[in-house]
C-alpha cells in the first residue's frame, strides 16, 4: 500500500476525493513514512522523509523549490498543477486590461470619496497589439481570451519556433527588445528562473510606448518594481496590474502603492483552493491522472525539469 500524505493549501476533505483509488492509502497532515506527498512541504520537510519519492505541488509555479534543488538530488520527483490556473489567470487579465482602459480603478477611488467626476478618454484592446511572455498553458489561455478583440498577438518563449494557435510570431528573451515598443498590451506569465530576472528593468520599460498596459501574473521578479513606479508616475507608460511584486508582498513605503495608474493584488489571480472552483477540480484532476500514473510505473505529468526550471515538455497535463 502506498502512503500519500495531503498536506495544505489541499483542503482535509480532499481525502474522499481519492478514497476510490486502489493500492493507495491517504492520510491528512501526517507526512511521516510517506511515499508521495500532494501539497506544498518545506525543503527541510522532504528532507527529513527518507522514503518519500515524489511531490505533487499544489501550483503551476516551484521557483522555491527549483533554487533548492538539492532537496531533489537524492531523486524525489517534482511535479506541478500546471493546466489548471488559465482560466482564472486569463479571466484576471482581461479584467484588469478592462478596468484601466474604461479606469474602473479611478471610479472606485472617486466612489469612496463621493465624488461623480468623469475619468476622460477610454480605451478599447479591440486590434490591439498584444504580447505575451510565457506561451504555456497560462500565456495560450490569456491569448484565448482576448481572440475575440482580434487582437495581433506575439509570444515569448524559449523556442521560437513552436508556435501555438492564435499567436502570429514567437521570440526568445533575446530578441523582445525589437518587438517592445510596438506591443500595446504586454502579459507577463514567465517563470521566475536566472533568466527571467529582471526582464523589464528601467531600460526596457523604457522601450515601451506610452500607451502601453503591462500586466504581471508570472513572478514578481520579472519586474524591477522601483522603475516600473517611476515609469508610471512620470506617465512614460498608461499603466499596469500586478499580482505579484517583488518584493512580496510589497513593503506600506513602496511607491507602487500610490501610483494612481496602477492595480495590485494579493498574489490572487490564480489561487488555488478557496478561489475558483474549476481551478479546484482540475488541480484534483491532475492529482488523480498523476497517482494512476505513479502507481503503474508510468511517466508523470508536469515534471520539473531542474536544468530549466521549466516543467517538461513531454507529458504535459491536458484536460
Amino acid at each position: 500500500m502506498t502512503k500519500i500524505a495531503v498536506l495544505p493549501p489541499f483542503p482535509q476533505d480532499t481525502v474522499k476525493r481519492f478514497s476510490d483509488i486502489a493500492g493507495a492509502e491517504f492520510v491528512y497532515g501526517d507526512a511521516l513514512d510517506a511515499e508521495v506527498i500532494f501539497g506544498q512541504p518545506s525543503p527541510e520537510t522532504i528532507l527529513s522523509l527518507p522514503r518519500l519519492k515524489w511531490v505533487q505541488s499544489a501550483s503551476a509555479g516551484v521557483d522555491g523549490y527549483v533554487k533548492r534543488r538539492d532537496v531533489f538530488e537524492r531523486g524525489v520527483i517534482l511535479t506541478t498543477a500546471s493546466g489548471a490556473f488559465g482560466q482564472s489567470i486569463s479571466e484576471w487579465t482581461l479584467a484588469m486590461v478592462l478596468s484601466l482602459y474604461k479606469h474602473l480603478n479611478v471610479f472606485r477611488d472617486n466612489q469612496k470619496n463621493a465624488l461623480w467626476r468623469d475619468a476622460g478618454r477610454q480605451y478599447s484592446p479591440r486590434g490591439k497589439n498584444l504580447l505575451i511572455l510565457g506561451m504555456g498553458d497560462i500565456g495560450c489561455s490569456i491569448e484565448r481570451i482576448f481572440r475575440p478583440f482580434g487582437c495581433r498577438v506575439t509570444g515569448v518563449r524559449r523556442k521560437a519556433s513552436l508556435l501555438p494557435e492564435g499567436f502570429e510570431r514567437a521570440v526568445t528573451l533575446s530578441g523582445i527588445d525589437d518587438v517592445l515598443p510596438n506591443a500595446d498590451i504586454i502579459a507577463c506569465a514567465l517563470p521566475g528562473t536566472g533568466d527571467t530576472q529582471q526582464v523589464f528593468d528601467a531600460r526596457r520599460l523604457a522601450l515601451l510606448k506610452r500607451e502601453a498596459v503591462l500586466v504581471n501574473v508570472g513572478r514578481g521578479s520579472l519586474i524591477d518594481c522601483a522603475a516600473l513606479a517611476e515609469a508610471l508616475n512620470a506617465g512614460r507608460i498608461y499603466g499596469a496590474a500586478l499580482d505579484v511584486t517583488d518584493p512580496e508582498p510589497l513593503p506600506e513605503d513602496h511607491p507602487l502603492w500610490r501610483c494612481e495608474n496602477a492595480i495590485i493584488s494579493p498574489h490572487a489571480s490564480g489561487g488555488s483552493f478557496g478561489h475558483l472552483r474549476a481551478t479546484e477540480e482540475t488541480i484534483i484532476d491532475i492529482c488523480r491522472k498523476n497517482l494512476c500514473r505513479y502507481l503503474k510505473n508510468e511517466p508523470l505529468l508536469n515534471r520539473v525539469d531542474f536544468d530549466t526550471g521549466y516543467r517538461s515538455i513531454n507529458e504535459r497535463y491536458a484536460r
